[in-house]
Parts: structure tokens; sequence; C-alpha cells
């Protein structure tokens, strides 16, 4: 009888184990392809957390990580490259890995235009990873007059190396605008502002500026 409990008992496990499995492959993110352009794919998946969409990007960029990283940590450059990005100014430095930065997204009209502020952490977990994690902190600054204030974003990248200065980005994001958003501009956030981003990031990470950039807590890969 104990041995034949035993045996019960060890089907139960894995039967339960096995619905456990299925559960959590069906709860992740099935992302559905929406643009192809240039070798930038640009995908959505349906957020558990947001009416809006959770966006993925996948590129690769002909650059060093310390290249990629000095560029994204320069703040005066993102009007160069982020999405109708208005302006953008630091608020502050935790670490040399570590910051805060309040930005405007410019917004058509008649909608009003949207500013976030960005808690962004940049590590190297291992000599050919880089990552990169974003996160909304809406409340660390008061509002501001005519301006709607993005609450919830959050960003993850991971950068890889293929080979000599050529780097795999695999960007994704989950936000919400916040506010009453027509389904026009809904799809200017999820489509074409990622595809135009990593598009123009192409370029001017390329500047010399950037070319023999040191950064202290990244080894290039």
């Amino acid at each position: 009888m104990g041995f034949k409990h035993q045996i019960m008992s060890k089907i139960i496990a894995v039967c339960l184990l096995t619905i456990l499995s299925c559960l959590e492959v069906s709860a992740q993110s099935v992302w559905e392809l929406k643009k192809d352009v240039d070798g930038i794919q640009v995908f959505t998946a349906n957020s558990p957390n947001s009416n809006f969409k959770s966006i993925k990007v996948e590129c690769t960029v002909k650059a060093k990580a310390m290249q990629l990283v000095a560029f994204l940590m320069d703040l005066n450059a993102q009007h160069e490259w982020v999405y109708n990005n208005k302006s953008t100014s630091l608020v502050k430095k935790l670490q040399s890995n570590e910051l805060i930065f309040y930005s405007e997204v410019s917004v058509p009209w008649p909608c009003t235009n949207r500013d976030y502020i960005s808690h962004i952490t940049i590590n190297q977990p291992n000599p050919e990873l880089v990552t990169i994690d974003a996160r909304s902190e809406p409340d660390l600054l008061p509002r501001k007059e005519g301006k709607v204030r993005v609450k919830t974003s959050k960003a993850h990248w991971d950068v890889t190396k293929l080979g000599n200065e050529l780097l795999k980005i695999v960007y994704t994001v989950e936000f919400d605008p916040s506010g009453a958003v027509p389904a026009w501009l809904t799809n200017m956030f999820v489509t074409k502002g990622p595809l135009e981003s990593f598009q123009k990031l192409r370029v001017a990470v390329g500047k010399p500026a950037y070319a023999n950039a040191t950064v202290d807590f990244i080894k290039d890969m």
C-alpha cells in the first residue's frame, strides 16, 4: 500500500508540474510582427498590465558596447533619435551606471504633450551582454501644467555581441501614455515610433563623439 501511495504521489506531482508548465507558457507574451524594415523588426503583444500593447524591437547595430552605452547616456542627444522627443534633462545621477531623467514627448494636436520621469540602470552581467532597465517614477517630480504625466513605463534592453563591432539589440517596453488617446495616436507610438527611433539610433551612434568614448563600468565585448 505504501509503495502504491508513493507511485500515485509521483504521478500527481508530474501532472501538476505539467499543468503549471502549460499555464506558464500560455501566460508568456505572444509577439506579433508588425514592421520589418531595414532589418529592424517591431513586434507587439497584449499586455497584462495595460490597455496598450507591449512592444519589442529586434535589430543589429554596428557599434561597440561602450560606444552604444556612451550614446544612450548622452541625454542631450535624445532629441536626435527618440521619437517625438521634445526635451530631456538630468534629474539626478545616482551612480555612474544609474541615473534619473525627465523627458517631454511632443504629441500632435489636439492631444496633450506627455512627460515622464525615467530611472535607468545599466549593467554588464557577463562579457558578452549588457542589460539596460528603465522604469517610470511618476511621482518623483511635481506635475507640470499643460502636460500629461506617463504613470506606467517599463523597458528592458539586452545588448549582445555578435561579431567585431556588431551588436544585437532586443528592446522591450510596456507603457501606458495615460489620458484619453485616440487609436491613430496609439498606432503611432506602437509601430511608427519604435521603427523610426532605432533607424535614427543606428546613424547617431556612429558619430565620432562616441567612437572612442570610455565608460568606466563597461568592458568592451
